[in-house]
């Protein structure tokens, strides 16, 4: 649904027919990996590869989703990264469990028995609390939730529960009263809804402030401005995927600057490979969040690193593992970093200029393209087997 329109394939297809692509040698590019590269297991993350991650305000890292060494890696990142300086984590969350996430993480939920799914970062927000335990109030790591409130996530139903609970947070509900009455079950209804209670709360401003302070306040317009972004989202998600792609990485964005602008330390983001990558691996207009990090955000300046986490062997409940590399030519990037230092994680900065030449066998999703892997990312870490975490 992402690729552009047929004569684009076509022309791409005529511009390769008349271009000889040379693709560097495994020998060549072997060298290279084996002079860059650095092997590790998890939990232990060397002090270059911190070090080199530490040098940028921000550090985004692409997932291969639901993967349980992934999260245990995040988790070493962020203590790694705590000395340097880095005391927040974004996450591919829904945004109207932004607050209870963020409650939780800071040892005061005011869902005391709720527990977020494993499937649903669970085990990382697990990680990320107990390591906040051991610190003072202060230099503690918050975690906040990026995304929009997608209909896998819950959609307008999980939207108005967490608001019910969100409201309990408050002195008292005021305009949550008459919103919690209005009908809320299609997009025109929740449209409407949301529209009055935006107005209501802008409204009664100032009264608001003093019975729930800013920082309440401003929680509460932001919950309801990010579900009017999420209803139009929702409402074309089906019939034009495209335009709900592009709606929801807008919002992405918005979020992720909103986060930074608010906390000055180093942040951690952590997403989907897709969502990540400084520019689109097989070719789209859609500009994704990791192509507006690095070049234009104006709250990160440029201080971000890319980096693409991959699973080389994944094991899904009691199927059968499968390779991702198996299919791969053999001087292919990530197959050269699993064979080099097998069972290991391996960490590779993309900092030789070979990796700038649209020469390079690289695989992104289970298929090989001969490609220039610093245009989409900055570093690579490839896991050794690993293991997906299923969906209830």
């Amino acid at each position: 649904m992402w690729y552009r329109p047929v004569v684009g394939i076509v022309l791409a297809a005529v511009i390769a027919a008349c271009t000889e692509v040379t693709e560097v040698s495994r020998p060549d590019l072997a060298s290279v990996v084996e002079r860059d590269a650095i092997s590790f297991t998890v939990p232990t993350i060397p002090e270059a590869v911190l070090d080199r991650l530490a040098s940028s305000r921000l550090v985004v890292i692409g997932e291969t989703h639901l993967i349980s060494e992934h999260r245990e890696l995040v988790a070493a990142l962020v203590e790694g990264l705590h000395v340097r300086g880095f005391r927040q984590v974004l996450l591919e969350w829904p945004h109207f469990a932004d607050w209870i996430l963020d409650d939780l993480v800071a040892g005061e939920p005011l869902l005391q028995e709720w527990e977020p799914p494993e499937w649903l970062y669970g085990d990382l927000v697990a990680l990320i609390r107990e390591f906040n335990r051991s610190l003072a109030a202060e230099d503690q790591v918050r975690v906040r939730g990026i995304d929009v409130n997608l209909t896998e996530y819950g959609g307008a139903s999980s939207f108005r529960n967490a608001v019910r609970t969100f409201s309990q947070r408050l002195a008292d509900p005021g305009p949550f009263t008459d919103f919690f009455a209005s009908p809320y079950g299609t997009p025109e209804e929740q449209s409407a809804a949301l529209q009055s209670l935006r107005a209501a709360l802008e409204q009664s401003r100032s009264t608001l402030i003093a019975s729930w302070g800013d920082k309440w306040l401003d929680r509460a317009t932001e919950l309801v401005e990010v579900e009017i972004a999420s209803v139009g989202i929702r409402t074309v998600r089906t019939d034009r995927y495209d335009v709900s792609v592009r709606m929801r990485e807008n919002v992405m964005k918005r979020l992720t600057d909103i986060r930074l602008e608010e906390h000055g330390s180093g942040t951690l983001l952590n997403v989907g490979s897709n969502h990540a990558q400084k520019s689109y691996l097989r070719g789209t207009e859609q500009e994704w969040l990791g192509d507006y990090l690095a070049h234009r955000s104006p709250v990160v300046a440029g201080a971000a690193i890319v980096l693409a986490v991959v699973p080389a062997l994944i094991s899904s409940g009691s199927t059968q593992a499968y390779n991702q590399l198996a299919e791969s030519p053999p001087n292919e990037l990530w197959r050269l970093m699993s064979e080099t230092w097998p069972g290991k994680a391996v960490f590779l900065s993309l900092d030789d200029p070979v990796f700038e030449t649209e020469s390079v066998p690289f695989s992104f999703e289970q298929t090989t393209y001969i490609a220039a892997p610093k245009r989409h990312y900055d570093a690579l870490v490839l896991l050794p087997q690993a293991h997906r975490i299923p969906i209830p």
